[in-house]
């Protein structure tokens, strides 16, 4: 037990509000409460704690720097969202359904390499029969892009040794739509976890939102990952529009031969990205995405 007269450091590893669960760095896990209203604590982040008066409650008194962090523009209100904080990698989950909505996990993949993440796009739901053949050509594109995929089941383990391979030594979150499997991948990685498995519903094609706040699991290859509620809209925080090219490594394979350096390659005249766009070099998708979030970080 740690001495209750010191300043001691952890690890946040479940945030509620004010409240959550620390790790420290005998590996005992404690329940916290913030001081100070000002303070606002997430999944991943390092803290300084001290003990409360009567010994048993740790009570956070400060936030270290953060390497990054895993924010979004909250829906209908200002400011932005921190879902999480000093992460080393990225998966973004998708599933033949719910209907990928590919938009959106172009905007976790542009997301994740701004905050200078390794990523990787899984594609779960494996054991499901489907002849999707849009949805397989679409993961194509992002394996000639360069993107790392991974084909898995949570169902029945085809492609979990493989993603427990990626996830190893790392800090990795886990994103995307609701009902895509992410926490029976938890599952499948974490035995202990003990997650609540949504299920989709067959009238609207959505997931149900199974988890509510994120929360850290240590896996037992080495590293850890975080669980993050389902989303079905993710605007991320990018206070420069010039940024959102640097998270398409194809439009910014070829931005420097445009003619303006400050190109954003809309409708400027010689603009390399259009040219490589006419000629296929660049999915007309993925550069509809490009423009659709350009806009939304630009409002």
């Amino acid at each position: 037990m740690p001495d209750p007269d010191l300043t001691h450091t952890g690890r946040i590893v479940a945030a509620f509000g004010r409240r959550g669960i620390l790790a420290v760095t005998s590996g005992e896990r404690l329940k916290y409460l913030i001081q100070g209203r000002k303070l606002r604590v997430v999944c991943g982040d390092r803290v300084d704690w001290t003990f409360d008066d009567h010994g048993k409650l740790a009570v956070i008194t400060g936030i270290h720097a953060r390497q990054n962090a895993l924010e979004r523009q909250p829906v209908g209100r200002s400011g932005t969202e921190i879902l999480a904080a000093n992460l080393s990698l990225l998966v973004v989950v998708c599933a033949p359904t719910p209907e990928p909505d590919w938009f959106l996990i172009d905007r976790y993949l542009c997301t994740g390499a701004l905050m200078g993440c390794d990523l990787l796009l899984v594609s779960n739901k494996a054991d499901l029969p489907h002849n999707d053949q849009h949805h397989d050509a679409v993961l194509s594109v992002y394996a000639d892009v360069g993107y790392p995929c991974l084909s898995v089941s949570a169902q029945n383990g085809t492609g979990i040794d493989a993603l427990r391979a990626a996830l190893r030594d790392q800090t990795g979150v886990l994103v995307g739509q609701s009902g895509v499997g992410k926490s029976s991948l938890i599952n499948h990685l974490v035995p202990a976890a003990d997650i609540a498995i949504g299920e989709v519903s067959t009238a609207t094609q959505e997931g149900t939102h199974t988890t509510t706040a994120s929360a850290m699991h240590d896996l037992p290859g080495g590293g850890r990952l975080i669980d993050t509620p389902g989303v079905r809209d993710f605007i991320p925080t990018i206070p420069d529009t010039r940024d959102v090219q640097s998270g398409f490594p194809e439009i910014l394979a070829v931005a420097d031969e445009c003619r303006f350096g400050d190109c954003k390659h809309l409708r400027e005249p010689d603009c390399a990205v259009k040219t490589a766009l006419a000629n296929g070099a660049i999915d007309a998708r993925r550069y509809e995405s490009y423009k659709r979030l350009l806009h939304a970080v630009g409002k």
